[in-house]
């Protein structure tokens, strides 16, 4: 019997020891979580853009080769995008310029050499529009490819790839040949180094054209990535505005893969990654993503699993939380009439005070009279007494 009371004393321990192993796994899920969510410059775009980033959403359009765009379309873009503003009656609230975007070409391969070593085998992307402010790597040399500019020689290269035909980093204005064709090294940039974009970079160096210079050399190449910052003073308008830039330009809605980088990463969307699960990286279109939109799949299905994860472990807490509430309902000194009674006391004692008020009578003269009535009352009793012994 002794050893049975001693095994019960030891269970609500147990319990709450439990309860706070669970409570700090869920406290590491949490964090973990915020970090996944905010680890990738590629989709915060809206948050760089804008200053108040509640109006403004981050939109991508992802299309397969056979549908991309053309560099005739590419051209009318910004056009299309301000007539979508206008359906939407934007364009009194947006001044001009008040929005960004940028486009790419699916990635070809080619070999760079320099004066010096080579040739090496890289990822070439030919880009268009305000492609960095998307993009935003680390730049450790030189600059950026400026939106616009007379010199369309320019490239950006990665530091393995200035590693391998320079042996250094700091080579903005010296030439790389591609094809026996010269080009400027415009920057050099460090890629990002977090896990996901770290396993969808791959080991192969990467650089940057701009898209017509790298049409002009290598034929037209299709566009597979559009992305736009748009304003969004309603929740799903950028969405809204993005697909009726699309179908200006032609491009069927059910080909493409809409994206809104801003929500991306909210509660309700990393539900509808647990619910897709397996199926989400299904394409039989001929789809191609970049390796920036492969990190930020990464990214989602960690965050997904992160966020299971957490609802889990905060169950068993929340449970043993609901036993204690109910424990302690059960075991409670009071009850509901306790409660009544106190509250009709309450209104006798408002009640009695507002009599107060209104007679003008402060407490010390009530108890001055409850005094005097005392004596008055004692005074009688003893001369009835006396009368009576008489």
């Amino acid at each position: 019997m002794e050893q049975r009371k001693q095994t019960r004393a030891k269970k609500p321990w147990g319990r709450i020891v439990v309860c706070i192993l669970f409570l700090l796994c869920a406290v590491v899920c949490f964090f973990f979580l915020r970090h996944v969510t905010r680890m990738l410059p590629s989709e915060q775009a809206a948050d760089r853009w804008g200053s108040d980033a509640g109006r403004f959403a981050q939109v991508t359009a992802f299309l397969p080769e056979h549908e991309g765009l053309s560099p005739g379309e590419a051209q009318g873009l910004p056009m299309a995008i301000r007539s979508a503003m206008q359906e939407q009656g934007l364009t009194a609230l947006v001044p001009e310029g008040g929005f960004a975007y940028a486009y790419a070409a699916a990635p070809v391969t080619l070999q760079v050499t320099s004066r010096y070593r080579g040739p090496a085998e890289v990822f070439a992307t030919g880009v268009g529009g305000n492609f960095f402010l998307f993009q935003s790597v680390q730049l450790i040399s030189g600059a950026y490819l400026p939106t616009e500019s007379v010199n369309r020689d320019l490239v950006v290269i990665d530091e393995t790839l200035a590693w391998s035909l320079f042996g250094a980093v700091d080579v903005a204005g010296m030439e790389i040949f591609v094809q026996n064709t010269p080009y400027v090294i415009a920057g050099v940039y460090r890629p990002n180094q977090n896990f996901a974009s770290r396993a969808a970079y791959g080991d192969r160096p990467h650089l940057f054209f701009y898209y017509d210079a790298l049409t002009e050399r290598f034929g037209a190449l299709p566009i597979t990535m559009v992305t736009a910052v748009l304003p969004n003073p309603l929740t799903g308008l950028a969405d809204e505005m993005f697909l009726d830039t699309m179908d200006t330009l032609s491009v069927d809605e059910d080909s493409l893969i809409l994206v809104n980088n801003t929500e991306r990463y909210r509660f309700r969307d990393l539900f509808g990654v647990v619910g897709n699960f397996g199926t989400r990286s299904m394409y039989q279109t001929g789809l191609r993503l970049p390796y920036w939109e492969n990190a930020a799949r990464m990214a989602e299905d960690f965050a997904a699993l992160t966020l299971v994860l957490l609802l889990l472990f905060l169950l068993y807490p929340l449970w043993c939380g609901i036993g204690l509430l109910v424990w302690l309902w059960r075991r409670r000194t009071w009850h509901a009439r306790d409660v009544k009674d106190r509250l009709e006391e309450m209104r006798e004692e408002r009640r009695e005070a507002k009599w107060r008020a209104e007679q003008g009578l402060s407490d010390d003269m009530l108890v001055d009279q409850y005094d005097l009535e005392e004596i008055i009352r004692s005074v009688r009793e003893s001369e009835e007494n006396d009368e009576t012994e008489i």
